[in-house]
């Protein structure tokens, strides 16, 4: 359940079940786990805001809305019957497993809140810990934890909120963004409780295969962590520092294509060779976003890491189906000279280094996996930073009968030392960034201006530069 805060007051905590699933459905009861689930089996949940622009009255918002949503949630659960079932590790089993057993229920709290809907809504830097009575959590005890929770937060006549709490050793991004996309599409359509192939889950766990016995390797850095032998399920109660801020801003196009012409002209700059791969929009966004916030958090550490993720749906042999419903990504850690990224080339070579860590999955994306739940448990906290959400999940795409979200929130960022990368809201190719920062001496701080200065920078330099080249034509 939320927490009780002054500005928001739960109403109910609905217990929802599946509507009886169909002969052909493909929904499963019980899920064993891969090691691409076992490697995020103690980490925070994922939690993630739905922010809806609806101006109605509180008597629409609680007799037509909620009641839609309802309804729409429970057709849905009947395709994703995991999600309403529980993590647990049974004394018989060498792993934890999913499983749902009929009787079992989602919960979903509703709310009503006094706050500012545009305020949070908005893009400027808010204290994170606003948002967290608009999210629910999710009780673990040793041996069971919830897979899914959900809040319904009322804001009278301005919107309303949709929040999750998500098991991360159930689920990737890409498949929560699939249940979120399902049940909005069924909400949307009314009494169509049908999914598109699109969105209907792919369960078979057989596709994983693993043949360096990777799995073994996470369940024993498991079980020696805080063991020995420790077979918990009890979540990292990971706290976001005090006074921490949530904020947002974007790189349209045309401002990463800038970025790529003026790293491409570092690059011809400083190596004389050029490198084999053309910067991706994710390198480019990826490397500014981090150089942006080494400068911003001021770091003297004489290292720092980046941890990216990689959906591994496509680069497995064979590729399986990309609506997999589990975890399948995996990860690359890289290391940076931290004066390095601090010069005036910085996002250049941060960008290389993405580029070079993204062009190694090639060799094998699977390569030296095993060692993975070794490194994260030992990255030191400071200077370590890793990028949560993608553009390709679509968060803008989830529309329940109200059009797109005016705005979607990943807090749980703010315990996890990670920026977002997602879609933009107007859909112009954009990318919108969201990072968390302390707040300083009273104030909101950086302000977008401290942000963008690097991108004036950058466009400056891009323009002398043209501007020299023009004058040498002539």
């Amino acid at each position: 359940m939320a927490q009780s805060d002054p500005v928001v007051k739960v109403l109910d905590v609905c217990r929802v079940a599946p509507m009886p699933h169909t002969p052909n459905s493909t929904a499963q009861t019980t899920l064993p786990l891969t090691f691409f689930d076992v490697l995020w089996l103690r980490f925070p949940p994922n939690q993630r805001l739905f922010f809806y622009e609806v101006p109605y009255p509180e008597i629409t918002l609680t007799d037509t809305i909620l009641p839609k949503l309802k309804h729409s949630l429970s057709a849905t659960l009947q395709h994703y019957l995991p999600l309403v079932g529980n993590l647990k590790w049974p004394p018989d089993s060498g792993k934890p497993i999913v499983q749902y057993i009929e009787g079992d229920t989602v919960s979903l709290t509703v709310a009503e809140s006094e706050a500012n809907f545009y305020h949070l809504s908005g893009s400027l830097f808010r204290e994170a810990e606003k948002f967290h009575h608009l999210l629910p959590s999710l009780p673990a005890s040793k041996t069971t934890v919830p897979v899914l929770a959900l809040q319904v937060t009322l804001f009278p006549d301005a919107g309303l909120s949709i929040g999750y709490a998500a098991h991360h050793a159930v689920f990737d991004g890409k498949s929560i963004s699939m249940f979120m996309h399902s049940w909005a599409s069924i909400c949307r359509h009314g009494d169509d409780s049908t999914l598109t192939t699109e969105l209907t889950p792919f369960y078979d766990r057989t596709v994983i295969d693993d043949p360096s016995d990777i799995e073994k390797a996470y369940l024993d850095g498991w079980l020696a962590h805080n063991g020995p032998n420790n077979r918990s399920l009890e979540i990292w109660d990971l706290k976001a520092p005090p006074d921490t801020m949530l904020g947002t801003f974007q790189l349209t196009q045309a401002n990463i294509e800038s970025i790529k012409k003026w790293v491409e002209a570092k690059w011809q700059e400083k190596q004389t060779e050029k490198p084999a791969f053309h910067p991706s929009t994710f390198a480019i966004t990826s490397a500014y976003t981090w150089v942006c916030l080494i400068k911003t958090r001021r770091l003297t550490t004489k290292k720092v890491q980046l941890v990216i993720s990689v959906d591994c749906r496509a680069r497995l042999e064979p590729p399986i189906p990309s609506t997999y419903f589990g975890n399948c990504i995996t990860g690359r850690i890289i290391d940076a000279d931290t004066n390095e990224l601090m010069e005036d080339y910085g996002v250049a070579q941060a960008a290389r280094a993405i580029g070079e860590a993204v062009g190694g999955l090639d060799d094998g994306v699977l390569n030296g996996a095993e060692e993975m739940i070794s490194k994260l448990l030992s990255i030191p906290d400071e200077g370590f930073l890793s990028i949560a959400g993608s553009p390709r999940l679509e968060n803008y795409n989830t529309d329940f009968g109200w059009g797109r979200p005016k705005k979607v929130e990943l807090v749980s960022i703010a315990k996890s030392r990670a920026f977002t990368l997602s879609d933009s809201r107007d859909g112009n190719g954009g990318i919108e960034i969201g990072v968390v920062l302390k707040k300083l001496l009273g104030k909101n701080y950086p302000t977008h201006y401290e942000y963008f200065s690097l991108l004036v920078q950058i466009e400056n330099e891009l323009n002398y530069r043209n501007h020299n080249n023009q004058q040498q034509a002539i």
